[in-house]
């Protein structure tokens, strides 16, 4: 039988360990990167939510974000999806008139 003393340190472990969980995965700061290695992308992205994007300078409409894990997706009348694959480093895929995808870099 497992004792008192050893859950509760497991407890206590697993709950210091949620904030740096939450922050490996946050989405904060500026992404920039090159659609199909030609058109500038930047997504500026505070809170966990997609406050602005531009091409190539213009800004965009955002329409809403959704967050999943490690995935962040968001667009209005396109899709973009981003994948943090390291710490300021995203894949980013773009549908929508064509698809492209990018390396998102956090500035």
């Amino acid at each position: 039988m497992i004792s008192r003393r050893i859950l509760v340190t497991a407890f206590i472990s697993a709950l210091v360990a949620l904030p740096v969980s939450a922050a490996e995965t946050t989405f904060d700061g500026t992404w920039s990167g090159k659609w199909g290695g030609k058109s500038s992308g930047t997504v500026r992205i505070k809170n966990n939510k997609v406050v602005a994007y531009y091409f190539q300078g213009n800004p965009q409409r955002i329409g809403g974000t959704k967050i999943s894990g490690n995935k962040l997706s968001f667009g209005s009348g396109y899709s973009i999806t981003m994948i943090l694959n390291g710490k300021n480093s995203a894949q980013a895929n773009y549908s929508g008139n064509g698809t492209a995808s990018a390396t998102l870099v956090r500035k």
